[in-house]
């Protein structure tokens, strides 16, 4: 049940180290992006290094791109500004709500879609849920946000992460 529902289709290091051809070899046509800790550092208007160019070159090859946030208002809006892609913001992350309004927006298969992001509890989980492909990077930096809550799921999703290593190539 935990690979069904927290598994990614991929795992990198960061966004940054995944190339066109890995999308492509994955049959994908539009990328859904996280902005905190997976295009930039958490709460913050500031990129990872090389993220512009990163989406720059992805939407140079053909994809499709949306910045697919949690967030809300002007730090969205202003990331996706500077990516040069559109936003869809508040997307309450797992739930479908936003990933079925990216697959509208860009009337895109969800199985042509790939949701890159830094937490199995929102990003990865929201698109397994989708039909969407899923990549989990590394989070980026560290986490501004200090409460006992969100470090406890940290906690648990490098459990699920461990687990999942150990267990790949097991049906479980």
């Amino acid at each position: 049940m935990l690979r069904k529902w927290f598994a990614p289709t991929k795992k990198y290091n960061s966004l940054i180290d995944i190339t066109i051809q890995d999308l492509r070899d994955m049959g994908v046509k539009a990328i859904a992006l996280d902005a905190d800790n997976t295009s930039s550092y958490d709460r913050t208007r500031t990129p990872i290094p090389g993220a512009v160019e990163w989406i720059d070159g992805m939407k140079k090859a053909g994809f499709k791109m949306v910045l697919l946030s949690n967030g809300k208002g002007e730090r969205t809006h202003f990331l996706a500004g500077l990516y040069g892609i559109p936003v869809i913001c508040l997307s309450f992350k797992p739930l479908p709500i936003g990933y079925i309004r990216a697959v509208l927006k860009f009337r895109t298969r969800p199985e042509k879609f790939v949701m890159i992001g830094d937490q199995l509890f929102t990003d990865i989980w929201g698109a397994n849920l989708t039909g969407f492909q899923s990549i989990y990077c590394k989070p980026a930096g560290p986490d501004n946000e200090q409460k006992i809550g969100f470090a406890i799921k940290r906690f648990f999703e490098r459990l699920v992460l461990w687990y999942l290593d150990k267990t790949e190539g097991d049906a479980s």
